[in-house]
């Protein structure tokens, strides 16, 4: 089959963040679920930063395709266009920031259009009460990118004594997802996604 390549975006950029210690945990899951065709890949946001403002005199739906590598006016908007443009799906991690998802990703999603439309997308959500809100918001977002995403997502509430600004995952809050069983919740999601992988959708326009 075609190779296929995942990214596992970790969404918030705060210091410090439990985001890369919980895509340790998705990928423990996941990676050994792997068919030979499928690798992913940790992109974190951190690492791609994006102006708020640029010089482009067009929004993102009217890049003309295929994209060209010097499309955008802003150099880092060209590299995590390029970038994005070499995967075929994504698993957005994410955590809740006041019901939301965070600046940083709506950032770097909206930088764009076309690298995302017709690729299946898989949401994690994070946070005290598991980040549904944020989960919720995101996909309608991904919906407007009309990118195909996943019916299943998956929420991990932090377990009692979990410390916000300590960066890792506390035994209260393992304990708490082997009891919610999100283990076999990530596992039915990812088989989703790895579905949607396999069954090829043109990319369509913004209507």
């Amino acid at each position: 089959m075609t190779a296929k390549r995942v990214a596992l975006i970790i969404a918030s950029t705060r210091t410090p963040r439990v985001g890369p210690a919980i895509s340790k945990v998705a990928l423990g899951v996941i990676v050994p679920l792997l068919p030979d065709h499928i690798t992913v890949t940790v992109v974190d946001l951190k690492d791609h930063p994006l102006p708020l403002y640029t010089a482009d005199p067009i929004i993102p739906a009217g890049i003309p395709r295929p994209i060209a590598d010097t499309a955008y006016a802003d150099p880092a908007t060209n590299a995590w266009s390029a970038l994005v443009r070499g995967f075929d799906a994504f698993i957005f991690l994410t955590p809740q920031y006041n019901w939301g998802y965070p600046a940083s990703l709506k950032l770097a999603l909206d930088a764009l259009y076309h690298e995302w439309a017709g690729k299946p997308a898989l949401v994690l959500s994070y946070g005290n009460r598991g980040g549904g809100k944020a989960a919720g918001q995101l996909r309608q977002v991904l919906d407007g990118l009309r990118m195909r995403t996943c019916t299943r997502g998956v929420e991990l509430a932090f377990g009692e004594g979990h410390d916000l600004g300590g960066g890792a995952i506390g035994e209260g809050t393992n304990n708490r997802w082997r009891a919610e069983d999100k283990k076999e919740e990530l596992v039915a999601a990812w088989g989703e996604l790895a579905d949607l992988i396999d069954t090829e959708v043109p990319a369509t326009r913004r209507d």
